[in-house]
């Protein structure tokens, strides 16, 4: 049988990796805010824990934009069964769900940006242009909340 030969100055790297019960840094772990689930965040706060995300930490902001999306969609589901049950004029509720949809346009546009970006500065100019489309589509889901009645 052909034995695998390990350079001794790997073992005791190997044997901390095999017998460690996290494979990061406690230390890194700790520089990581917990993040709640989406659906117990406001607008607002579901921005606030990416809008100060370094060029490091494109890929934890790129995960929390996919999951703002995420929201985003479940909303416009949510607003299409409301719709789906109306019985009055829906004029202006088909009016203004226009803006939602074209917000929701404007976030996968900005995200799509965000991953074609190659430098700090170009990132960081994208970032905060999906900041500004998530609140553009928050501002809209808002105002079919508000203003449109079924």
């Amino acid at each position: 049988m052909n034995a695998i030969r390990v350079p001794q100055c790997l073992i005791p790297i190997l044997g901390a990796l095999v017998f460690s019960s996290a494979a990061v840094s406690p230390s890194l772990v700790a520089q990581v805010p917990a993040v709640p689930e989406v659906a117990e965040q406001t607008a607002d706060q579901a921005w606030s824990y990416l809008k100060d995300n370094t060029y490091d930490q494109r890929d934890q902001f790129m995960a929390g934009a996919n999951r703002l999306s995420a929201r985003l969609d479940d909303q416009i589901r949510a607003l299409r069964a409301k719709r789906a049950g109306m019985t009055t004029d829906t004029k202006d509720w088909d009016f203004a769900m226009k803006d939602v949809e074209g917000s929701r346009s404007l976030l996968t546009s900005r995200i799509t940006e965000l991953k074609q970006t190659d430098t700090p500065e170009t990132w960081l100019s994208a970032r905060d242009n999906i900041g500004d489309a998530w609140k553009r589509s928050q501002d809209a889901v808002d105002k079919m909340h508000t203003t449109v009645t079924s």
